[in-house]
């Protein structure tokens, strides 16, 4: 992989972020808005779980979006594609200030926002390699996940007073003029061309079966979009059994919302650092630590008596999370050939998203059969095989490259 610029903030790379990151503040302000707003019209909070999930369906789709996105010049799709996210937020607005929004417009809505942004993932997963150098991958990963955290602080922590303020259609109306804003800055990057190492005369299901192929012709590959789902899968579950914990402590909701906060915390405090001393980072190494913090923080929480010792396993699990999550990410940038890599990011979302269903409903299961340590102990205990499965692989990974370069300086 070739990168056409010198610097890590390069003026396409600095237009990327900047959207990015004003982008993400809107979206954190539509997600407290759209949980109000639903339940306002129809008095059902199971509503707002509902339109989530029918945003979520096109994403089981992510892998037609990967190939397109190696097909495609994807730079007009985007900026089509964040306008047209605009004009969905603007509908719910107008809809809304002349009342005649409902909740099938909602759904319609989001949807097809859903249809839209499928294709976004793999899209910048594609492209963010080939706007920095090689060495600065992993810092600049660091500086969107940055940006993504400092987002959902600034977004959720501002967004419900905002909310309260100015209502939940103005808030709506902020997110449609970030979309808006997003593809003006999306026009003024240079998208580099990328390398075709082989012509594209193939069908897209073809190109399709391809990237899945080529994801499993590597163990090291196919662990990370693995790990990425274990990740969410530790994640997740802690909504639920977090209020748990605090009843046990003597704790309440305000504790809760400070647990998850300090896991944001976490999480920004070493995307910081990896942003200003990440340069040629080791993937490798830093997905072992970060999936033994995870471990360690997930065992902590499990085993502790106090609030004091839950709030330091939150900061620690959002430190392991984001090690892992900038690790996988830039393993995958650096190592997949340019040409495969939106297939491969495509590929990514079904993978990750294939036993969350499954694992929420055997924690519910759970929550009625043991106690909530022994879950606790097992969400610990399946990152420390993970953890262990990896470095296996990883040394084994090693040592064929080893045997290899030996090989190839023998010959010459």
């Amino acid at each position: 992989m070739k990168s056409n610029t010198k610097t890590l903030w390069n003026r396409n790379f600095t237009l990327l972020w900047l959207g990015s990151a004003q982008s993400r503040v809107g979206t954190a302000l539509y997600i407290v808005a759209l949980t109000y707003l639903v339940l306002d019209l129809t008095g059902n909070a199971k509503y707002t779980a509902i339109t989530l999930a029918v945003a979520a369906i096109p994403y089981l789709f992510s892998p037609l979006a990967g190939a397109l996105v190696d097909r495609l010049d994807m730079k007009k799709y985007l900026v089509v594609g964040d306008i047209l996210r605009g004009v969905g937020m603007l509908v719910i607005c107008l809809l809304g200030w002349y009342d005649h929004l409902s909740i099938t417009v909602i759904y319609g809505v989001s949807f097809s926002l859903g249809v839209v942004g499928v294709i976004y993932a793999p899209a910048f997963g594609s492209l963010l390699p080939r706007l920095v150098p090689k060495t600065e991958v992993g810092r600049a990963n660091a500086l969107n996940n940055m940006n993504a955290e400092i987002a959902i602080l600034f977004g959720f922590a501002v967004g419900g007073i905002f909310v309260a303020w100015l209502g939940t259609l103005t808030a709506i109306f902020i997110n449609s003029l970030s979309f808006f804003i997003m593809s003006i800055f999306l026009g003024m990057i240079h998208f580099p061309i990328r390398e075709q190492k082989t012509k594209n005369n193939t069908g897209i299901w073809i190109d399709i079966r391809q990237g899945f192929t080529y994801l499993l012709s590597s163990k090291m590959l196919l662990m990370v979009p693995i790990i990425f789902g274990l990740t969410k899968i530790a994640y997740t579950p802690l909504e639920a059994l977090m209020p748990l914990k605090m009843k046990q402590l003597e704790a309440g909701s305000k504790e809760f919302g400070i647990f998850f906060a300090l896991i944001t915390v976490g999480s920004l405090l070493i995307s910081t650092y990896v942003s200003k001393y990440g340069k040629s980072l080791n993937p490798t190494r830093y997905t072992t630590f970060g999936l033994f913090i995870m471990g360690l923080a997930i065992y902590g929480t499990a085993i502790s008596s106090t609030i004091i010792i839950v709030y330091i396993s939150a900061i620690c699990f959002g430190v392991g999370s984001s090690l892992v999550g900038i690790s996988n990410m830039t393993y995958v940038q650096t190592e997949v050939d340019d040409e495969y890599r939106g297939r491969v990011f495509g590929s990514f979302g079904v993978i990750e998203q294939a036993g969350l269903p499954a694992s929420l409903a055997l924690i519910g299961i759970l929550i009625e059969a043991v106690n909530l340590e022994t879950i606790l102990y097992a969400l610990a205990g399946l990152l420390f095989v993970t953890l262990v499965i990896w470095n296996i692989m990883s040394r084994k990974a090693t040592e064929e490259s080893r045997t290899i370069n030996q090989a190839a300086t023998k010959n010459e």
